[in-house]
């Protein structure tokens, strides 16, 4: 990456920003036909909860002049594979249609990136909907590579 370099706050989601979260997660794919719980604050908060209970598995929120712009989910975790190294993985990541383009989406991978590396991650992965084409560009042209091919299987 070649260094951002605007000034936002990087600060964790709380309970209490259900309702920012909820909004960015409904402006992700600029879709009418988001995903009703998209929108539910409701949903948001209880995931929110349900995320507490990992030790490291938290969203992020970014503020730009103290208005939420865009967001991240972010899990550390380790598996057997690579001697238990922890390793990274970037999730729902959003930033709101006005301000895509400005530079906040690769400032804000960057301070993921600094997390992950001060927890000692060998790598940081994520998954994006084959429709994102945009999404997919922006993830190359900041150094991200295809790894690999996600599958996936309905449970509901």
């Amino acid at each position: 990456m070649k260094g951002a370099t605007l000034d936002i706050e990087l600060r964790l989601a709380t309970e209490n920003d259900a309702d920012i979260l909820a909004t960015l997660m409904a402006e992700m794919d600029d879709e009418e036909s988001a995903p009703a719980h998209a929108s539910d604050s409701a949903s948001v908060k209880a995931v929110l909860a349900d995320m507490a209970q990992y030790p490291n598995f938290r969203a992020y929120l970014v503020f730009e002049n103290k208005v939420a712009v865009a967001s991240f989910t972010l899990m550390i975790f380790s598996s057997p594979s690579h001697h238990g190294a922890p390793q990274a993985m970037l999730d729902a990541v959003v930033v709101t249609p006005a301000r895509r383009g400005a530079g906040i989406g690769e400032t804000m991978i960057e301070r993921a990136l600094a997390i992950a590396t001060e927890a000692g991650c060998y790598k940081m992965m994520l998954s994006s909907n084959l429709k994102r084409m945009d999404a997919h560009r922006f993830y190359e042209r900041i150094g991200f590579t295809q790894h690999g091919i996600s599958f996936a299987i309905a449970l509901s």
